[in-house]
């Protein structure tokens, strides 16, 4: 059982999922409402679809469930951050006190299949109103890890495991989907490396 494998992270696609929410919200946002849209929005697609939009990885934080690759990208602790930077930038706000997310130039949205679209315009007008922390912190993926997360002497990051998704949004049953997708996408990396 693949429980602990994911999918490959696609830039590209993550990219354009970003400044297509960051388009939604007039082109500047908190960076972590964008990273948790883009987290909801993955969820949602693996449950309906057997895949995700980002193919990130994700991790429990104290804030709540995070993609990874995407979070290192905005603050810079990505070898792809100067690229991700060329159309979305980041920069801390004296009036809000956070780190925002704005788009300086658009990454387009070709490589974003039309359910993903609709599944990002869904997670935004679900979303665009909520304290998502608090929201995420109601993710049974995140609750499993959140007295870890809050005991002194602990790592302040744990994997959260497709297995860990799908048992909280109640589609285990989709788990052999998900791994076949997974050892699919696989298969035709390695066949076209060659």
């Amino acid at each position: 059982m693949m429980t602990h494998r994911y999918f490959t992270f696609h830039f590209q696609k993550a990219l354009q999922a970003a400044g297509y929410i960051l388009r939604m919200a007039d082109g500047r946002m908190n960076h972590i409402d964008l990273i948790k849209m883009l987290y909801i929005a993955d969820r949602e697609c693996l449950g309906e679809e057997g895949e995700t939009i980002t193919g990130d990885s994700v991790s429990a934080l104290k804030k709540g469930p995070v993609l990874r690759t995407v979070l290192n990208l905005i603050k810079d602790k990505d070898p792809r951050s100067r690229y991700w930077h060329d159309f979305i930038g980041s920069q801390f706000s004296d009036t809000t006190k956070k780190l925002e997310v704005y788009i300086k130039k658009s990454p387009g949205d070709g490589d974003l299949y039309r359910y993903e679209k609709e599944i990002l315009d869904r997670v935004f007008d679900k979303c665009k109103d909520k304290d998502l922390i608090a929201y995420t912190h109601s993710f049974p993926e995140w609750q499993k890890y959140e007295e870890l997360l809050n005991s002194p002497d602990t790592k302040n990051s744990y994997p959260i495991t497709i297995r860990d998704i799908l048992e909280g949004i109640g589609k285990l049953e989709m788990l052999a989907t998900v791994e076949s997708n997974i050892a699919d996408e696989l298969y035709y990396s390695e066949l076209y490396k060659r």
